[in-house]
Formats: C-alpha cells, structure tokens, sequence
C-alpha cells in the first residue's frame, strides 16, 4: 500500500471512531427560563436508567457540574462531591443555585438485562457483573445470610435513598439473616456494604453503557 494510501485509510478510520464518540455522547442546552423544561428532559433520561450530568452556568458566571439525583417540579437536584445541592431558575428564592444555562449530557444507551438468580458472595457476585459502563444499577431481592447489623442496612439504605436516584427497603431482618428489595440501587453501594455476605439475588439490571456488553437475557435497550 502506498504511503498516501495508508494515511488516508488511517485518517478515514479515526473520522469514524471519532463519529462513533459523537453519536454516543448528547448533550442539550436550556436557558435558565428554560428550567422546566431542562427538569423534564433530564427527568425523563434519569427514569430510562441514563448516569446524567447536570452542568449549570449561574447568574454569576460560575461553572457547576454534578450528577443528576432528582426532580421535583421544576426544582433540579445534582450531588457534587457527595452533597445534593439544588437548581432553580435565574430569579429562584429558594434553590441553592440560580441557573442562567443548564447542559444536561448523557452516553450510550441503557441495556436492561434479565439477572437469573445468583448464589455466592455478593461482591464475587457483582465482580463478575461489573463492565466497562456509565452506570449499573440493579432492582430486585436479595436474601442475606448471617447475623448482619441494622446499621450496616440503615446505612446501605440512607445511601441507596439519598444519595443516588434508587430506593431499598428493608423487608425483614433476624439473627439468621435479612430480605431486601432494591430499586435501581448502583451495584457500587451494594458492594462497599454487602460485599463479604453470601447472598441469593434476582431480579433486574440497568446498564448504561456503548454496547451490550453483558452476557444475560437482554429485555429491552433504551435510547435518549
């Protein structure tokens, strides 16, 4: 091949990998006025299963980022360096910051899998479910074996309900063991309190990632 050949077949395959990062990778622009609107559509991505990042220019000319938690009407909530901080219009009173430009971006698309029940030590467990993904979120049950503290699930719980967008409940504790259910709980919380504990769990996972990249039943794939 020719020299002048190679470069323009190298020069044509890195504009497609470049094409390919484009296309998975959106990002939308709200004026502040805009608020209700930018709260829906980052709303809407959230439910899907997306990981959003809500970056807001304020009336002040400060740059804040941070990863989409919540809305409430027209009120969004971010958490930035572990804390939630809220987002309101330009002339807000009562959010702790006044947008005059909000970007909400989002990647890839989101995989729902179908997990089969799995039997072992929740953290080789989810070690062998971990990819290269945005996010993995999982609902559904899990039995826990063993006498397992009220703190170690009250904490677990607190983190899973306010610091991420998922929820879990606590179904039944006893000195044998407990029964939780988690609702889009991030397989990261589960891990860093359940990890030593053999558990049964089944139900379904939520990937956000550029590819199916999982070996399980694939229920449905989710676009922007």
């Amino acid at each position: 091949m020719k020299r002048r050949d190679l470069v323009l077949t190298i020069t044509l395959i890195l504009l497609i990998a470049a094409a390919g990062v484009v296309l998975n990778y959106s990002t939308e622009h709200y004026k502040g006025g805009e608020i209700y609107e930018a709260a829906n559509h980052a709303y809407g991505l959230l439910v899907k299963g997306f990981n959003v990042t809500i970056t807001v220019k304020t009336v002040n000319g400060s740059i804040i980022s941070g990863t989409l938690f919540s809305v409430q009407g027209s009120t969004i909530y971010i958490i930035k360096d572990g804390k939630v901080l809220s987002i309101g219009g330009p002339s807000s009173t009562m959010e702790e910051i006044k947008a005059e430009e909000i970007h909400i971006s989002y990647k890839g698309k989101v995989y729902v899998y179908d997990l089969p029940p799995q039997l072992g030590k929740l953290g080789d467990i989810i070690d062998n479910l971990k990819v290269p993904a945005y996010s993995e979120r999982f609902g559904g049950t899990i039995y826990i074996e063993g006498n397992i503290s009220p703190i170690t699930l009250g904490m677990l719980k607190y983190k899973a309900d306010y610091k991420s967008y998922g929820s879990l409940t606590i179904n039944q504790m006893s000195s044998n063991g407990a029964i939780i259910t988690a609702n889009r709980v991030p397989l990261s919380f589960l891990k860093e309190y359940l990890s030593g504990y053999r558990v049964y769990m089944y139900g379904i996972l939520y990937v956000n990632s550029n590819e199916r990249n999982l070996n399980l039943k694939l229920l449905e794939v989710r676009t922007g």
